[in-house]
């Protein structure tokens, strides 16, 4: 699974380049002009259309808006990514229940982002991967989320706390005061086989991640506890746009990453395990790997949109390919369902 990344698109707002948009546009003149004799003009001049561009009542936010999705949703049509993490906390204790499956939906509406920008950020994240450097976690732009069926929005305060478990898969969850873990970063390092390490407040997770691409079982898609199912993918800017591995139909222009991410407080035979669970997810009818390196993390981390893309890992789909994965994840992280995928050690 190589490939470059995702390039970004060459047009700027509105899909028009910035040659076609006048300097002044939306701005007051700055020539003062008057009326023949002298007279002063009502109001400074303006460019025709100025201010009369505001976006319908219907028409989502730019940014990324935030759901808990119940198991009969769908993407929303005006999403160009999306971003899906249902996290299953282990017991806290051998005879206490095992805490609910929670999933999170974070969906990104377009917005008027100049290809400049986006073409200096993809660089800027392609020059820290290749020289091996953990940049700074970027800000998520969240956004008030637009009312859609079967996804209940989320207040900003709910959504990191939700991240912030990704960094703590198979530990005991434990009930915080304040926010002064949410200051501290978590130290991510990929390992040279498949097991990565996450470094956080609450001490060592250690993961492994199985790639799902095609079809198969849902029961296959729903992790032991202490794991989480990932899945992240995007719009591709354009056709001939590489992804990680090759296209099964000639329509596909998104890209998908999916995977079932086994964790543990060590990191002793987890390999193992994700390997066991790759050969059963097979034999449910599942195209299942186990990632190394890169590779791995960069999967690990699909579900948070702060990190980048898993463009190694994805495949390119047509969009229904996206919305019957969501839905299978959704309606496999049931907790009244029974998982009997779940290798043992």
């Amino acid at each position: 699974m190589t490939g470059p990344g995702v390039p970004a698109s060459p047009l700027s707002h509105n899909g028009r380049s910035a040659d076609a948009r006048p300097l002044s546009e939306g701005f007051i003149a700055l020539i003062d002009e008057r009326a023949p004799g002298g007279a002063q003009p009502h109001g400074p001049r303006r460019w025709p259309g100025a201010g009369s561009r505001r976006r319908p009542a219907d028409r989502p936010r730019p940014g990324w808006h935030a759901y808990r999705p119940d198991r009969d949703a769908a993407m929303p049509n005006w999403a160009v990514e999306v971003g899906l993490t249902i996290e299953r906390p282990p017991q806290s204790s051998p005879n206490d229940p095992a805490p609910e499956s929670q999933a999170l939906l974070l969906v990104k509406a377009a917005g008027p982002v100049r290809a400049v920008a986006v073409a200096l950020g993809t660089a800027v994240r392609e020059v820290n991967s290749i020289a091996g450097v953990e940049p700074l976690l970027p800000s998520l732009r969240l956004v008030p989320s637009h009312p859609e069926p079967y996804l209940d929005p989320l207040p900003p305060r709910a959504v990191l706390p939700h991240l912030r478990r990704g960094t703590e898969r198979g530990r005991p969850v434990r009930h915080r005061r304040g926010c002064a873990f949410d200051a501290i970063t978590a130290s991510w390092e990929a390992g040279s086989g498949a097991v990565l390490t996450c470094s956080g407040p609450a001490g060592l997770s250690a993961q492994a991640v199985v790639a799902l691409g095609g079809h198969g079982e849902p029961q296959a898609l729903r992790p032991p506890p202490g794991g989480a199912v990932v899945v992240r993918a995007w719009r591709l800017r354009r056709v001939g746009d590489p992804v990680g591995r090759a296209a099964e139909e000639p329509s596909a222009d998104w890209a998908l990453a999916c995977g079932v991410v086994l964790a543990a407080p060590t990191a002793n035979g987890l390999g193992r395990v994700a390997r066991r669970y790759a050969v059963l997810a097979r034999e449910a009818g599942w195209d299942a790997e186990v990632p190394t390196g890169t590779v791995a993390l960069e999967l690990a981390r699909a579900g948070d949109p702060r990190h980048r893309p898993p463009t190694f890992a994805a495949q390119r789909v047509p969009r229904n390919a996206v919305t019957a994965i969501l839905a299978t994840c959704l309606g496999a992280a049931d907790d009244h369902t029974t998982n009997p995928y779940s290798p043992g050690r």
